[in-house]
């Protein structure tokens, strides 16, 4: 059912508004730099606060893209389930009341512009006050690295750059994950480690996967709005085409850095997940691209959250 915003506890509306479930890949790939960082460092105090940071970027940049998605009008026309109760009960099924989303809290009034617009600014606030003792540790590297992420996320909906309605969207993600994984741990200990950079290009690979596959059911919105994303310029048939190229890339990924620390073939236990949702996209149905979103989604936290547990048994053995 959809609820009206006047009907909504104060948890729903946050909920609603900040999107707290999808915080959680970003969160994980800080995590799992700083458990990297953790197995060369006992720095816990810096291992604590960087993920805090990066959680209320997530934050940050999941409101502001919703922000401008909606000054655009592109979630209105995606997320126009109203005239089809019948898709809007299936999805919600589909994704289950913890990670369904119903649209754009702008678009349905659950928040103004002027709110969002100060919520926006309350959570840079935050984000800089806690990234103070990160660059009191790190140094001003961590100033220019910081902003590099912040340009990086906010300027994927955000004009004049439009990232993600110019094509550069999958790419930006790619980057922006992996430099949040590698760079968690880098800050920490301020030494290049290719078994960290291995791992933190197969997360920045799953989180662009899940971009992908998150962005196909509004393919007609972004159509009818301009919007090139990948998409649209390559056609929803050769869609998964891609995806299998990049799953395949992930997991070269994972052999690849489990040369180096056998523990992490931990990580080919996320592979299933993968194949799940290529194999969901040949049921062709109206729900064939909505099917591998959280399949895609549990992928890339299941690649965060396995890696922690392969350094946790790695710590535990040695």
């Amino acid at each position: 059912m959809n609820v009206r915003p006047e009907e909504m506890t104060r948890w729903q509306k946050a909920k609603e508004v900040l999107r707290i479930a999808y915080t959680l890949p970003f969160l994980l790939a800080s995590v799992a730099g700083a458990a990297f960082a953790l197995t060369v460092e006992q720095e816990w105090l810096m291992a604590i606060i960087i993920p805090l940071d990066v959680m209320v970027l997530a934050l940050f940049v999941n409101f502001s893209n919703d922000y401008f998605d909606h000054k655009s009008g592109v979630d209105k026309l995606r997320f126009d389930t109203d005239r089809d109760p019948q898709l809007r009960q299936e999805l919600l099924e589909m994704f289950d009341q913890k990670m369904f989303w119903s649209g754009n809290s702008l678009d349905r009034g659950i928040i103004t512009e002027a709110q969002g617009k100060m919520l926006m600014a309350a959570l840079v606030v935050i984000a800089v006050a806690l990234s103070i003792p990160i660059v009191l540790y790190g140094g001003w590297t961590i100033v220019i690295l910081g902003l590099i992420a912040l340009a990086l996320a906010f300027f994927y909906t955000a004009p004049p750059l439009k990232l993600g309605s110019r094509g550069l969207g999958e790419l930006d993600v790619f980057l922006a994950f992996t430099m949040i994984a590698f760079f968690s741990y880098y800050v920490i200990v301020p030494e290049f480690s290719l078994t960290v950079l291995l791992v933190s290009l197969a997360i920045g690979l799953g989180a662009m996967i899940m971009r992908i596959s998150d962005s196909v059911p509004g393919y007609d919105a972004h159509l009818a709005m301009g919007e090139m994303d990948i998409a649209v310029r390559i056609g929803l048939e050769n869609v998964a085409r891609v995806e299998a190229s990049l799953v395949a890339l992930i997991y070269i990924l994972v052999g690849l850095a489990a040369l180096t620390e056998p523990f992490l073939a931990m990580l080919f236990l996320a592979l299933p997940l993968a194949v799940k949702a290529l194999r969901a996209q040949r049921i062709k149905d109206r729900l064939r691209f909505w099917r591998p979103i959280p399949l895609f989604l549990m992928q890339t936290v299941a690649l965060e959250l396995l890696t922690v547990a392969a350094l946790i048994l790695r710590t535990l053995t040695y």
